[in-house]
């Protein structure tokens, strides 16, 4: 039982990212196919981890931190042009990050990891 939500939940969360990656490319000004508007680096990341926006023209986007599971873990409003997230209180695994902007429209998503 414990094996098959797991499948369905995966499931679920490849056609959330597909839908919002046909989202973004049909409502991003950045829609080339190609251009990303968020970079995050060190991935896999152990204590911290850096969001860099690539095109910051002055429009305020939010980024909202998903736990494998679907769980909210952490949002940062205003996100600046360089951002750091400090990885204490996150566990090892892997998390799922949007990036909305003021209207709330997803605009990119991706995922980390944190290895501890």
């Amino acid at each position: 039982m414990w094996k098959t939500s797991t499948l369905l939940f995966t499931c679920f969360l490849c056609l959330i990212s597909l839908i919002g990656k046909a989202q973004t490319a049909k409502n991003s000004p950045f829609s080339d196919g190609g251009s990303k508007i968020v970079k995050l680096y060190p991935n896999p990341a152990t204590s911290r981890i850096n969001f860099e926006l690539q095109n910051n023209n002055d429009q305020g986007y939010d980024l909202i931190v998903f736990n494998f599971l679907g769980k909210r873990i952490d949002q940062i409003k205003n996100l600046n042009a360089k951002t750091t997230v400090e990885l204490d209180k996150y566990y090892s695994g892997v998390y799922i990050f949007q990036l909305r902007d003021r209207q709330g429209n997803l605009i990119e998503s991706g995922k980390f990891n944190v290895v501890k």
